[in-house]
């Protein structure tokens, strides 16, 4: 009999302790894991876009820069899209930093699927939140960053929200 209940006590330490010590570390070791910026939603760009130097890269860059843009978050990882321009594109944000490679739909000039590399900085201290950054063509040489600063729209109540 006394074996027995050793053995229940053996088991019951091993299948209920260890785990528990376990769980205790996972909780300790994640203490100072804060969670990112939440920059989910529909941004609105105010952009110069007469100070596009290359005529070619206008089009490319207008189309991005023309509409708002759509960003869906799960964490670190975003997609960011333009409806003007038809482009989705998978992104990261580092803290604040959001960096994005965008494909527009229309042609460039500077030749087909011309990547347009978007970097921009979060400032969670205004409200509603702001981008600054640039647009940046990876592909043609002769085309400016173009400087922007986007807002986010507010997020609309659900019907009979208050």
């Amino acid at each position: 009999m006394a074996s027995t209940n050793g053995r229940f006590v053996v088991a019951y330490i091993f299948l209920v302790g260890v785990p528990l010590l376990c769980l205790v570390g996972v909780l300790k070791s994640g203490r100072g894991i804060g969670a990112p910026i939440s920059i989910d939603g529909t941004w609105n760009i105010e952009a110069n876009l007469n100070s596009v130097g290359n005529r070619s890269c206008a089009s490319a860059v207008s189309s991005v820069l023309s509409s708002p843009l759509l960003i869906s978050q799960s964490g670190l990882k975003l997609v960011v899209s333009s409806a003007k321009a038809k482009t989705t594109s998978l992104a990261t944000i580092d803290g604040t930093r959001i960096n994005a490679a965008l494909v527009p739909a229309t042609d460039s000039g500077c030749g087909t699927d011309q990547t347009l590399m978007l970097v921009a900085d979060v400032n969670p201290n205004t409200t509603p939140k702001t981008l600054q950054g640039h647009l940046a063509s990876s592909d043609c040489t002769s085309c400016a960053p173009i400087e922007f600063r986007a807002t986010r729209q507010p997020k609309h109540q659900a019907a009979g929200g208050h």
